[in-house]
């Protein structure tokens, strides 16, 4: 039976260009939606039983609730959804959640992967919190909001192909004062194989897991906080990956590759050399923000990225 055309329940423009929003297409919307989550429903199942329906019934809520919401806003506008039943499935329900990135993981390989053209990009976000119950919440740097603050920290994998971008993989940051208290991580759900990993371990630990579960891409994308650690950058070109990381004006550099190697031992005295170094007689390394200056002005240019919390980026 064919849907019965309804009139348009919304009308404007967006960037320019005039559209008009019909029932109709909320259910069109409604059946993408549905098919995407039924390659997803196996993956939400326990031992005993299904959590699917209830993880539906959650994107439904974030879908549907136009300003941020919880379980019990989203019971509120989601047809026979329960809120106790939302709350056990999503925060209490033992289903692994890493087929679930692994498949999206897959899905976007499919639709947007490219080996050259593709790129993977790590980043950081923290979510402001109230109260101490949340896991690894303390006040630390929030980079959303550019100060310290009682947050959460998860650092993510994004995945971007010219102008198509998503996330394929999380993980919270857990800080080592939260990963050391038994007690404290028992009380809010805190499995026990979880140990103490640096922000940057946990994006190097996601970033071979997409390599390895086939996501292509030709390079990879990091700021200043991921850039300034030389051993990330090393284990990551040990890998034969390529990177553009941001770095700190103050970071030192060499314009062209040094001679190095084992110095020979000065005298009798003194433990005898073993690490390789950069050889005497070799240029000194400078700072970046040194060779800023070396170039003329009519070789810069301001390109606009996006806008952010703060200003233009």
């Amino acid at each position: 039976m064919p849907h019965k055309v309804h009139p348009p329940i919304n009308e404007g423009t967006m960037d320019g260009i005039n559209f008009n929003l019909h029932t109709n297409d909320l259910f069109r919307i409604f059946g993408k939606l549905r098919d995407v989550h039924d390659k997803y429903t196996a993956y939400f199942r326990s031992k005993t039983r299904s959590a699917a329906a209830q993880s539906f019934k959650y994107i439904q809520g974030k879908f549907v609730k136009q300003e941020r919401g919880n379980m019990t806003e989203y019971a509120k506008v989601v047809p026979d959804c329960n809120n106790q039943s939302l709350q056990n499935a999503i925060s209490e329900s033992p289903w692994d959640e890493r087929p679930v990135i692994d498949q999206i993981q897959r899905d976007v390989t499919e639709l947007i992967g490219d080996p050259v053209n593709g790129s993977i990009h790590v980043d950081e976000s923290g979510f402001v919190k109230k109260g101490t119950e949340s896991v690894g919440v303390k006040r630390q740097y929030c980079g959303r909001l550019g100060k310290v603050e009682n947050c959460q920290v998860g650092v993510f994998l994004g995945y971007a192909n010219g102008t198509y971008r998503t996330l394929i993989d999380e993980a919270i940051y857990l800080p080592n004062d939260w990963a050391v208290d038994w007690e404290r991580r028992e009380k809010c759900g805190v499995p026990g194989d979880v140990v103490f990993k640096t922000k940057a371990e946990l994006a190097l630990k996601m970033i071979l897991h997409a390599r390895d579960n086939g996501v292509p891409f030709g390079w990879i994308g990091m700021d200043s906080f991921y850039g300034e650690q030389p051993w990330l950058r090393n284990e990551i070109a040990s890998e034969g990956m390529i990177y553009i990381a941001d770095i700190p004006v103050n970071t030192r550099v060499w314009l062209n590759k040094p001679e190095t190697g084992i110095p020979e031992r000065k005298g009798d005295r003194g433990r005898i050399p073993t690490k390789e170094k950069v050889l005497e007689g070799e240029p000194d390394p400078i700072e970046v923000k040194k060779l800023k200056d070396q170039l003329e002005a009519s070789e810069w240019s301001h390109v606009f990225v996006r806008d952010t919390e703060r200003k233009e980026l």
